[in-house]
């Protein structure tokens, strides 16, 4: 019966596991891609429904407290959580955020399926990233 309720619970869980892109920023840096290019359009679109600071625990629909998107500086709090959950690089290809459903307004509830970056916007993501941790902020 254990082995019976251990391979149920197996199934269940995700298999998915953040895993840092190794992501490199070209040198020279390019600054193609930039806070206002690349990453608040990015992080508007795909996160900050429910990673933002205006929102309480609440409304956050299960986002950790102070992983915010909403700002630079939020996102460069955490730049390699991000990269291993949602960016694509040489060693990974992470898609386990944004999830399966999002609110449609910030801090709503779970009301529709969440748009997907494609592949290239992960890839962008995971340079970005790299290229930002990089510059004098």
């Amino acid at each position: 019966m254990r082995l019976f309720l251990g391979l149920l619970m197996a199934g269940c869980t995700t298999t998915a596991v953040p895993t840092a892109t190794r992501a490199v920023c070209p040198d020279p840096d390019p600054m193609t891609l930039t806070w206002t290019s690349f990453g608040q359009p990015f992080m508007t679109e795909f996160c900050t429904s429910c990673h933002a600071s205006t929102l309480v625990h609440s409304q956050r629909n299960g986002a950790p407290l102070y992983h915010d998107y909403d700002t630079l500086m939020g996102v460069l709090s955490i730049p390699d959580h991000i990269d291993s959950w949602a960016g694509s690089g040489p060693a990974a290809s992470n898609a386990i955020m944004p999830p399966g459903r999002c609110p449609s307004a910030p801090g709503g509830s779970l009301d529709r399926d969440c748009p997907q970056p494609s592949e290239q916007q992960r890839k962008d993501l995971s340079v970005w990233l790299a290229c930002e941790k990089l510059r004098p902020h």
